[in-house]
């Protein structure tokens, strides 16, 4: 043995650090996806610091126009169009008399084969997903097969307008509170 291990196994000694701690392997350190996390427990527990692994995937621009939409509507937008492949059309800033459009706070996902039992369980599936969502996206509130979902609160069926669209049986009416307009170049996640 060495003079220097011969050094380093007295104070390990004298420390009182256990053998194994200087034996184990050493580990590369984790992939920048790991990001530190406090757990808080009960208050009759202390916190403790532990690394929780979190995806964070950037969002691709999804297949609607995204020009003069609000950040939050365009979060919506593009995981919409991320997790439903079969959306081929999402309608955003428009003329309209209500702001929600002209102001980039609302989208409108287009229901491909909207009158078809499949078609309903897509709208379904999209307004599900967008409501489980709400917080994330700053939901305002749905329109969906003529009834109005706020992010909370009771839904409530609309009166009839007159048609289909509407009524908003051909698309899922989307609308946030906006959070403002892109600076450029941000990135927009999918969780």
């Amino acid at each position: 043995m060495t003079a220097l291990l011969r050094v380093v196994w007295l104070l390990v000694a004298a420390l009182g650090v256990p053998a194994a701690v200087f034996a184990a392997p050493v580990h590369p350190p984790q992939p920048l996806s790991w990001e530190p996390q406090l757990v808080a427990a009960s208050h009759a527990e202390p916190v403790a610091a532990s690394y929780v692994s979190q995806v964070r995937h950037a969002l691709a621009p999804g297949v609607g126009n995204e020009r003069g939409l609000q950040v939050q509507t365009i979060l919506a937008e593009r995981a919409i169009s991320a997790k439903f492949p079969e959306i081929r059309e999402i309608g955003g800033v428009r003329p309209d008399s209500m702001k929600w459009h002209p102001q980039g706070l609302a989208i409108d996902v287009i229901i491909p084969n909207w009158d078809t039992a499949a078609g309903r369980a897509l709208g379904d599936r999209i307004a599900e997903f967008t409501m489980a969502n709400a917080h994330r996206f700053g939901l305002e509130y749905i329109i969906w097969q003529r009834t109005y979902r706020p992010a909370s609160g009771k839904p409530h069926l609309m009166g009839d307008l007159g048609s289909p669209d509407a009524n908003h049986y051909t698309h899922v009416h989307i609308s946030t509170y906006g959070g403002g307009y892109p600076k450029g170049g941000e990135t927009y996640f999918s969780n």
